[in-house]
């Protein structure tokens, strides 16, 4: 029976691909790394979390059969000691390593957080790799260790062509640590992650998410001020200062379950996949599909010599090189990785606006006018 070491559990693609694997392959086992925290042991979070997961994939019956085969190790990948963890006897026969924890802040690196999680614990898990001389290493990096290229990022080594935060160097400085490892490898590299396309919706939201929150309390915030129904539309003279782009690599997280766990099954050549769909959407439908779920007028996305939105650059400013980028993902590797498997990654406008309704409905139920915004407007698109 396989045994994988696997970090990130608890995480969106870790938990994803767990059950996922798990109710596909009855032969695999699991050794969990996660963290305990002041209210619950590792075991109790990995529960948590699969069982959130399994929820979510409508299939929480499985949950008890899936945690039979998986066994926790309470740690973090920063603190532990590589050559005492190989002693462990609960790795015996471990031969397969899935190294998915990361830090995914896209801010400024002060206390060297970001380094520490994503390029020292890669080091850390790379070295008990070795130590249990593991047949295969599967690292979950990111597609935007391309940093600021300009043109077509190929699915082979990644070239630095500098970095807009250090959590892309340092995602790209851990690729860099696996590849020379000497450990027959396979290196995912997943997109923007956003809600699952047959209904927009998402376990744990991240990233462009914050920016959708802004909107809605910048919204509630002038509503309030100026005595309107939030219910209707509303200017709310928003300007994002960054240059649009038509390709922003949006890729819903079924997709990307789905992808990695077909990958992951297939021989070990030393290869990465862009882990991103060939369906990238435009700033233009996510402007539009903002505006149309929350009823908004004078969001402007374009680029000016000032910075005249300050409450948008503090709180949103790691977030508009994403949305300004110039970068065509390959997909060779990734295509021929799969061959005949077809995975559905579009959304359009039309899946912008559910993926967007969705997070409202599901993450701000007591908020009675966003709900009866988008109940209303799917009553009349039904």
């Amino acid at each position: 029976m396989p045994k994988i070491f696997l970090t990130g559990i608890t995480g969106l693609v870790g938990g994803a691909f767990t059950v996922a694997l798990l109710r596909e392959r009855k032969d695999y086992e699991v050794v969990a790394l996660t963290r305990s925290n002041s209210v619950r042991t590792a075991s109790q979070r990995v529960e948590e979390i699969l069982g959130e997961q399994c929820n979510f994939d409508g299939c929480p019956e499985v949950l008890p059969e899936l945690l039979k085969r998986i066994q926790v190790i309470d740690g973090d990948v920063t603190t532990i000691n590589p050559d005492e963890l190989a002693k462990a006897p609960v790795l015996k026969g471990v031969d397969i390593i899935f190294h998915c924890a990361a830090d995914v802040n896209l801010g400024k690196d002060v206390d060297g957080k970001t380094f520490r999680i994503n390029y020292d614990g890669t080091v850390n898990v790379l070295a008990l790799a070795k130590l249990l001389n593991v047949k295969e290493f599967h690292y979950v990096s990111t597609a935007y260790v391309a940093g600021k290229l300009v043109g077509r990022a190929m699915e082979g080594r990644a070239i630095d062509s500098g970095f807009n935060n250090p959590y892309e160097e340092s995602k790209f400085k851990a690729e860099i640590l696996v590849r020379n490892s000497g450990i027959p490898f396979t290196i995912y590299r997943p997109s923007i992650i956003t809600g699952r396309v047959k209904d927009g919706r998402i376990r744990r939201p991240l990233a462009f998410y914050r920016i959708l929150e802004f909107l809605l309390k910048l919204k509630k915030n002038q509503c309030f001020k100026q005595q309107l129904d939030p219910r209707g539309w509303i200017d709310i003279h928003a300007h994002f200062n960054t240059i649009p782009s038509e390709r922003v690599y949006f890729v819903p997280i079924d997709y990307v379950q789905q992808v990695i766990t077909a990958l992951f099954q297939k021989p070990v050549i030393n290869e990465t996949y862009h882990v991103t769909g060939d369906k990238p959407v435009t700033t233009n439908m996510i402007d539009h599909a903002v505006c149309h779920t929350l009823r908004l007028e004078g969001v402007e996305v374009n680029h000016r010599d000032q910075e005249d939105e300050e409450a948008i650059t503090r709180f949103l400013g790691d977030l508009l090189p994403y949305f300004a980028s110039d970068i065509v993902f390959d997909q060779t590797n990734v295509r021929k990785g799969l061959g005949d498997q077809r995975f559905d990654c579009e959304l359009g406008e039309k899946g912008l606006i559910v993926m967007m309704q969705s997070f409202f409905l599901d993450f701000f139920p007591d908020l009675d006018w966003i709900q009866e915004i988008i109940k209303e407007d799917r009553t009349q698109n039904s």
